[in-house]
């Protein structure tokens, strides 16, 4: 049991710990660079660029300090891949009936049986916030305020493509998975329709990682702002997959994969709206976003 929740804090922290690297990256251009020289000019990195001189020209572009635009769309891709094998791992689980799933039932037996009044309404606050209404709260509080800030139709529009998107993402897989819920002898909600992935998990994953990643880029300044910001959204987003399992409405193969599913789309959102604003720079005549 202990090995299921390693396994999703894993995930959760793949996407945390790649986008403050890949913040740093950004952020110390000239660190970077130096460090790219002197990496150059080693003997042996010299022989490989004589004989593959057009993939060390490709590699260059990609992790170029003078090139945010193409190293955060490496880094974003690298831990894109990192979510999707994780959820496929767990998906392949799910689908033969073994690996992780079979912690399933015994965690839910153990929750179960040690469930206390004050924290199953602690469990229940908590995933409410995760609930759909929740989670467009949310979005449309942290879209609007950061509309406002940024004088910008983007930050509402992140958010509606993250949230949506993850919504019919979610729903497709549900149905494809067709995974029945926890027996509900064991549930506290009521809650019906398929179970794999969880929809809480995921939906929560997406707009609260948009969220914390657009506040952190755009509003506080101070790294010590920028970390508090990601911890909060990153402690939401485990306890909400937690009080799903707790309250016997998911497996936790379930939130496993959805804080991967979640946190895959949202890197991809991320990615895509960094690409687009590097391309609205280089033609701001044709920059859209701002409002008039």
């Amino acid at each position: 049991m202990v090995g299921v929740w390693v396994l999703g804090a894993l995930l959760v922290g793949v996407l945390g710990l790649s986008g403050l690297a890949a913040w740093w990256v950004v952020g110390h251009p000239e660190r970077i660079r130096a460090g790219l020289t002197w990496l150059a000019e080693r003997p042996a990195v010299t022989r490989v660029r004589s004989r593959y001189p057009r993939q060390w020209r490709f590699l260059g572009r990609r992790f170029a300090p003078g090139e945010a635009a193409g190293l955060t769309l490496t880094l974003g891709v690298l831990c894109v891949i990192s979510l999707g094998v994780g959820f496929r791992q767990v998906l392949d689980s799910v689908l033969e009936s073994d690996g992780i799933t079979v912690a399933d039932r015994p965690m839910l037996g153990f929750l179960a049986s040690h469930r206390q009044p004050w924290s199953t309404t602690a469990a229940e606050v908590i995933s409410n916030i995760g609930s759909p209404l929740g989670v467009t709260v949310t979005a449309l509080v942290v879209g609007a305020l950061l509309a406002w800030w940024q004088r910008s139709v983007l930050p509402p529009l992140i958010l509606l493509l993250g949230g949506g998107g993850i919504a019919v993402i979610n729903t497709v897989v549900k149905h494809l998975v067709g995974r029945s819920r926890p027996p509900r002898v064991t549930a506290v909600l009521g809650e019906y329709g398929f179970s794999f992935p969880s929809g809480h998990t995921t939906g929560t994953t997406v707009v609260w990682l948009l969220s914390a990643w657009m506040v952190s880029r755009w509003v506080i300044g101070l790294r010590a702002g920028r970390v508090l910001v990601w911890t909060a959204a990153l402690l939401m987003i485990v306890a909400v997959g937690a009080t799903r399992v707790y309250l016997g409405v998911h497996f936790p193969s379930d939130v496993l994969a959805g804080w991967a599913l979640g946190a895959a789309w949202a890197v991809i959102i991320a990615l895509v709206a960094r690409v687009w604003e590097q391309a609205q720079y280089r033609n701001p005549r044709h920059d859209f976003a701002r409002s008039a």
